[in-house]
C-alpha cells in the first residue's frame, strides 16, 4: 500500500489535489468579480428594452394594421 502511495500515481494525485485547492481558494474572487459585470449587463438589457420598446411604437405610428407603410399608401 505504501509504494501505492509515493509512486507516479501519488505524485499525480498529490499534483492534482494541489491544483484543485489553488482553484477552490480562487473560485470566491471569480464569483463575485462578475457581479458587478453582470450588474452592467443587466442594466444595459433593460435600457436596449426601453429603447426597442420606443422603436416598436414610433413603427406602430408609421404602419398600418396590415405592416404596411402609411406614407407609400400616400404615393401610390
Amino acid at each position: 500500500m505504501g509504494t501505492f502511495v509515493t509512486g507516479g500515481f501519488g505524485v499525480f494525485i498529490t499534483l492534482f489535489l494541489f491544483v484543485l485547492a489553488i482553484l477552490w481558494f480562487i473560485l470566491p474572487f471569480a464569483i463575485f468579480g462578475t457581479k458587478n459585470k453582470l450588474d452592467e449587463l443587466i442594466e444595459q438589457t433593460r435600457q436596449t428594452n426601453t429603447l426597442l420598446t420606443a422603436l416598436r411604437g414610433e413603427v406602430s405610428l408609421l404602419t398600418d394594421d396590415d405592416g404596411v407603410l402609411k406614407a407609400s399608401k400616400k404615393i401610390n
